[in-house]
């Protein structure tokens, strides 16, 4: 039977087709060429390639996925917010361990869109930070997995760049996990945070670090940087 006679199947092709077209796209250094391209497809398409763009080992592809699933649910949220909220709520449920996934990517993009949706920050950012360190009694929704808590850090830190006052917030859990944390990329997304937020903490996380050299995305492309300089009080 072909594709003509089966809709599931045509279905099925074309999803995959744009699937390869997605992952060619977001494999450049410099995106803002090909958002236009990208974000004409329906949202709900869009959003299913990038799922899998997600879980692509091509670090590149992983994180531009993260900034055009950004631009594509904030968009969603101005003509249908409840819509948006379920796909954050899909993300949310990839972190908890009755999911029986990993949920890769999922902190970055919930930090992401709540970057570009005041609205979803507020609703949505206590969710985020209560990723960044365990808490005492109750429920606990820290990652104890450091690959996830690195994307908690640093969708903590995306949404103070681009929402500082929403981002105030995670101060307490900011403040908490430096008792234990001592993991170099999580430690310079926290000096990302201070400074967007013009808060300080002492000692000053940049103390904890020696010349490492880290390769992290911000401003929406890979960047090799010495991590001091992202941590100079």
């Amino acid at each position: 039977m072909n594709n003509m006679s089966n809709p599931s199947s045509a279905q099925s092709s074309g999803l995959m087709a744009l699937k390869e077209e997605i992952h060619i796209l977001l494999d450049r250094d410099d995106l803002k060429p090909v958002l236009h391209q990208l974000l004409k497809h329906s949202p709900h398409k869009l959003l299913g390639a990038l799922y899998s763009a997600l879980l692509s080992p091509n670090k590149r592809i992983r994180w531009h996925a993260v900034t055009v699933a950004g631009l594509t649910v904030s968009a969603v949220a101005l003509e249908d917010l409840e819509q948006a909220r379920i796909v954050m709520r899909r993300f949310m449920w990839t972190l908890n361990d009755e999911s029986g996934g990993i949920g890769w990517g999922s902190p970055e993009c919930m930090g992401e869109i709540m970057a570009r949706h005041h609205g979803l920050a507020v609703e949505y950012s206590r969710i985020l930070f209560s990723y960044l360190a365990s808490r005492e009694g109750g429920s606990d929704n820290f990652l104890e997995y450091l690959p996830l808590r690195r994307g908690a850090f640093w969708g903590t830190a995306r949404l103070a760049q681009a929402d500082p006052d929403t981002a105030k917030g995670a101060y307490p859990q900011i403040h908490k996990a430096l008792e234990h944390e001592t993991d170099p990329e999580v430690l310079a997304f926290i000096c990302l945070y201070l400074l967007h937020t013009g808060q300080s903490i002492t000692p000053w996380p940049g103390t904890k670090l020696g010349p490492q050299i880290l390769e992290i995305y911000w401003d929406q492309r890979l960047q090799t940087i010495p991590v001091q300089s992202l941590c100079k009080d």
